[in-house]
């Protein structure tokens, strides 16, 4: 099958999940033996545009004949069996979904967030889960600056979000959404997207390897050491919940990761001993210190639209202590697989933390977890559904021109 994938990365220095994904997919269908085609853009390249480029960006990004035009040829020389969009902002737009249905192509679409219903695209305002402009006008994002807190930034988006949705544009031109969580399509759903037309496929993590020149099993070993905290530094996150919760008691807490809360746990590691503050690190040396872990915490106080780092966890064998909210809730069985706590509630995340804290109890959540991976979140699995949802779109597609010539 030969496949066109596109997807705008983000900003390098930008974590990015979806970026990660996407490369993986690409691997993955290349290895099957299937021919993608990506087509990226690259947010870095912003920086380099000119005056006028930069200025008539807001619009491009509701809007873009350029792209639409770049990729019409493409398709044209390629002739795919199927299109598969990622994530079409800033550089490319829904424009890319017009050039694809022009030409009678089939149209996947993968929502990783909640970009065509959410200025932000994380249903989050102040810290907190906000659905005020779920299925309407997006003035509420306009009002309180939702992007970058910019009513100036906000304004593109949000125009982008209601011509869209007015127009039913991604709704007319896409065969199959998939999104990563059965959250994020009830969120679509409420919105006024046909249910019948998405499909949840959770994304999936590579095998656990050993590290280079060791023989060591590539899961964890016994009941591991630390507790860890692997992501972002700020209040969305629950870090400051986190901190509150914690106690030396609990044994060892490494954070790892970059946000504006690093000031608070470096100050609060120079006096706590328990508590220690390794940054940012490179992926490989994150899954390092994950691979040692007692347990992984993920304490968000807004919503997630999926979790990698649980899925993570589950891969090296390791039970997770997280909020329940958002697709946290599906990935988590509470008292199976780790435990599920109340958000913003520091005293029930210290009473989960040290349930999971006691080594039996992390040994046996933890082979559980490690099923769960091997159940739901392998490569084998994401590369047979992947497949799968590509031939359900051709055909979909495909039923759809013949409804149209019979009317």
């Amino acid at each position: 099958m030969r496949v066109a994938m596109l997807h705008n990365r983000y900003r390098t220095g930008q974590p990015s999940g979806e970026n990660t994904v996407v490369a993986q997919t690409v691997d993955l269908l290349r290895n099957a033996g299937h021919q993608v085609d990506l087509y990226a853009r690259n947010s870095d390249d912003i920086a380099e545009l000119g005056r006028k480029d930069r200025a008539l960006l807001p619009f491009r990004s509701v809007w873009s004949f350029s792209a639409e035009r770049d990729l019409t040829q493409l398709l044209q020389e390629q002739r795919p069996d199927v299109v598969h969009v990622h994530n079409t902002f800033p550089l490319f737009s829904a424009s890319v979904l017009r050039a694809a249905s022009k030409l009678g192509l089939p149209v996947v679409a993968t929502l990783h967030n909640f970009r065509l219903i959410c200025a932000n695209a994380v249903l989050q305002r102040d810290g907190r889960p906000c659905e005020s402009c779920v299925g309407r006008l997006p003035l509420p994002a306009i009002k309180h600056g939702c992007y970058r807190e910019s009513r100036v930034q906000t304004l593109p988006l949000a125009t982008s979000i209601g011509v869209h949705n007015t127009l039913h544009t991604w709704r007319r031109y896409v065969d199959t959404f998939v999104v990563p969580s059965a959250f994020v399509r009830d969120r679509y759903v409420a919105a006024g997207f046909d249910p019948e037309r998405f499909v949840v496929k959770p994304h999936a993590v590579p095998h656990p390897v050993p590290n280079p020149g060791q023989n060591e099993s590539p899961v964890r070993d016994g009941a591991g050491e630390s507790v860890v905290f692997l992501g972002r530094l700020s209040e969305d996150k629950g870090f400051a919940d986190l901190l509150q919760a914690w106690d030396a008691e609990l044994g060892t807490l490494v954070v790892v990761g970059d946000g504006p809360l690093r000031g608070a746990a470096e100050e609060r590691a120079g006096r706590d001993p328990s508590i220690r503050v390794l940054g940012q690190l490179p992926w490989a040396d994150g899954m390092d210190v994950l691979r040692s872990a007692r347990a992984v915490v993920v304490p968000a106080r807004s919503y997630e639209s999926f979790g990698l780092v649980v899925v993570e966890a589950f891969a090296y064998g390791i039970p997770v202590v997280a909020s329940r909210l958002g697709a946290l809730e599906e990935l988590v069985d509470d008292g199976e697989t780790g435990v599920l706590t109340a958000p913003g509630d520091p005293e029930a995340l210290r009473k989960a933390i040290g349930l999971v804290a006691d080594p039996g109890t992390s040994v046996a959540f933890g082979e559980r977890a490690r099923q769960a991976y091997l159940d739901r979140f392998t490569p084998e699995r994401d590369l047979a559904a992947t497949e799968r949802i590509y031939t359900d779109a051709i055909a979909r597609h495909a039923d759809r021109g013949r409804r149209r010539t019979e009317r």
